[in-house]
C-alpha cells in the first residue's frame, strides 16, 4: 500500500471544538398538530466536530495530535475530553469555560437524510481572560510542533489576539486555515486557506458579469492571494473537485484536481475537516502543496461516503493513493478495518447484511443475490473465501458493484469465525 505523508512532529490543531449530536428516526406521518413531519425516535450519539473532528482525523492516520481550544464545564465538554484522551489526542491545550456552553449541533436524520439541525453555541468572543490561557500554551507549544491547522468556525475562539501569536514571526510551522470568516485579511501570515466555493465568493465578491465559474474562482484566489500574501489557496468545490492556486516566483499556478469518485453520497458533514487536517498532514511531512492536496481530496472522497462526522481510515486512504483500482480497491477491506467501518456504520444507525461465496465466476444469480441481499439492509458486506491465488481479483470485481459496499476475504473454510467478529444484522444466505 502506498505509504502516507505523517510529520515526524506533532500537528497543533486550534480552534472551535464542537459536540455533532445526531438523532437517527423514521418520518412516517404528518403531525395533527401542525404542517410538521413525526419523527419516529431510533436512536441518537455523540461524533467529535470542527477542531475536535480534524484532531481526529489526523490521530486516527498516526499523527500527533495537539488539540487547543476551549469547551464549556458541561456534559458535552466532558464528552469530548473522555473521547479525545482515548483516541491519543493531547488536550492539555483544552480549557474548560464556566463562561460559556459547549457548542452543540443537532442534527436530525430521517431514512439518511438531514431534517433539521439545532444549533447550541456561544458566538461571542472568548474572554480576555480565555484569550491570554489560549495564547500562553500556544507560545509554550510553538518549538515542538511540525504544522498548525486553524479550524475557523466563527465560535469566538480564533479571536485577532490568538491569531496574531500564531503566526507573528518568526515561526517554522506551516499554517493552513479553514476559514468560516469572510474577513480573510483576518489570516494574514497563514500559508494556505481551505475555503469551499461559497466562502470563496463570500470573502471575496469581485464583479464577475458574464464569468465563467471557473474563472471567477481563479480571478477571486489570485487576487487574495496577491492581497494577503498567502502561498496557496485550496478551494473546494463538491462535485467539481478541487482547484490549488500556489504561488510560484510571481506567477500564480492553478492545478485542477478532479473529484474522487463515488457511487453515492451519503453526508458532506466534516468533510471540510478532513481537507484540511490532510493537507496540514502532508504539508508539515515535506509533500507538496499539490500532492498534498491530491491526498485531501482521496480522503474527503472516503468520508462522503459515511454518514455522520466521518474520520478517514489509514488503510482505505493508502489504497485509494495507489490508484491501481480506484475506488473499488479502496472497498476491500482487512478484518480489522472492516470492523471498524462495520461498528461506525452501526452507531450511525445503519443495519449490517452480511453474505458470503467463493464467487469463482460472477453469474447473474450472483447479481441477483446479492441484490436480494442489499435489499435487506442499509450496508452489504462480502466475504469471499477459496483460492487464495486469485482472491484479490475476485474480492475487487465484487468491490465494483455498486450494490456491495465491502468486501473481505476469509480462509477458513466457513464463514462462522467472520460473522462472529462482525456481528451483522442479517446474515444471507440462498
Amino acid at each position: 500500500m502506498a505509504k502516507l505523508p505523517i510529520p515526524a512532529k506533532p500537528i497543533l490543531v486550534i480552534g472551535d471544538i464542537m459536540c455533532d449530536h445526531y438523532i437517527w428516526g423514521d418520518v412516517e406521518r404528518i403531525s395533527p398538530e401542525a404542517p410538521v413531519q413525526v419523527l419516529r425516535w431510533e436512536r441518537e450519539a455523540d461524533r467529535p466536530g470542527g477542531a475536535a473532528n480534524a484532531a481526529m482525523n489526523l490521530a486516527a492516520l498516526g499523527c500527533r495530535v495537539f488539540l487547543v481550544g476551549v469547551i464549556g464545564r458541561d456534559e458535552p465538554g466532558r464528552w469530548l475530553m473522555k473521547t479525545l484522551k482515548a483516541s491519543g489526542i493531547d488536550t492539555r491545550g483544552v480549557l474548560a469555560s464556566s463562561e460559556r456552553p459547549t457548542t452543540v449541533k443537532t442534527r436530525v436524520m430521517a431514512r439518511g437524510q438531514h431534517v433539521l439541525r439545532i444549533d447550541r453555541e456561544l458566538r461571542e468572543g472568548i474572554s480576555e481572560r480565555d484569550e491570554r490561557r489560549l495564547i500562553a500554551t500556544i507560545r509554550r507549544m510553538r518549538g515542538r510542533i511540525g504544522g498548525i491547522l486553524c479550524s475557523d468556525y466563527a465560535k469566538g475562539v480564533l479571536s485577532r489576539g490568538v491569531l496574531s501569536a500564531l503566526m507573528s514571526p518568526p515561526h517554522k510551522s506551516v499554517i493552513v486555515v479553514d476559514p468560516k470568516s469572510r474577513d480573510f485579511r483576518r489570516y494574514r501570515g497563514a500559508d494556505v486557506l481551505t475555503p469551499n466555493e461559497k466562502e470563496l465568493t463570500d470573502a471575496w465578491p469581485l464583479p464577475n458579469a458574464g464569468l465563467s465559474a471557473e474563472r471567477a474562482v481563479k480571478r477571486r484566489s489570485e487576487s487574495l492571494m496577491q492581497k494577503f500574501g498567502f502561498r496557496a489557496l485550496l478551494v473546494t468545490r463538491g462535485a467539481n473537485g478541487m482547484d490549488l492556486f500556489e504561488r510560484q516566483g510571481r506567477a500564480i499556478r492553478r492545478t485542477h484536481i478532479a473529484a474522487a469518485q463515488r457511487h453515492e453520497v451519503f453526508d458532506v458533514t466534516g468533510a471540510g475537516d478532513t481537507v484540511a487536517a490532510v493537507l496540514t498532514m502532508a504539508a508539515a511531512a515535506g509533500t507538496s502543496w499539490a500532492d498534498g492536496a491530491r491526498i485531501a481530496n482521496a480522503a474527503a472522497g472516503i468520508v462522503v461516503g459515511m454518514v455522520g462526522t466521518a474520520v478517514t481510515e489509514s488503510e482505505t486512504l493508502s489504497r485509494m493513493l495507489e490508484g491501481e483500482a480506484s475506488q473499488a480497491r479502496s472497498k476491500v477491506l482487512s478484518r480489522r478495518a472492516l470492523t471498524a467501518r462495520v461498528q461506525r456504520a452501526r452507531e450511525n444507525g445503519a443495519s449490517v447484511v452480511f453474505t458470503s461465496g467463493s464467487f469463482e465466476s460472477l453469474t447473474v444469480q450472483d447479481l441477483r443475490t446479492l441484490q436480494d441481499a442489499r435489499a435487506r439492509g442499509g450496508l452489504l458486506v462480502v466475504g469471499v473465501n477459496g483460492d487464495p491465488a486469485t482472491a484479490p481479483r475476485r474480492a475487487e470485481m465484487l468491490a465494483a458493484l455498486r450494490v456491495v459496499d465491502y468486501v473481505t476475504h476469509f480462509s477458513e473454510r466457513t464463514p462462522a469465525r467472520l460473522i462472529r467478529t462482525l456481528r451483522p444484522d442479517v446474515v444471507y444466505s440462498t
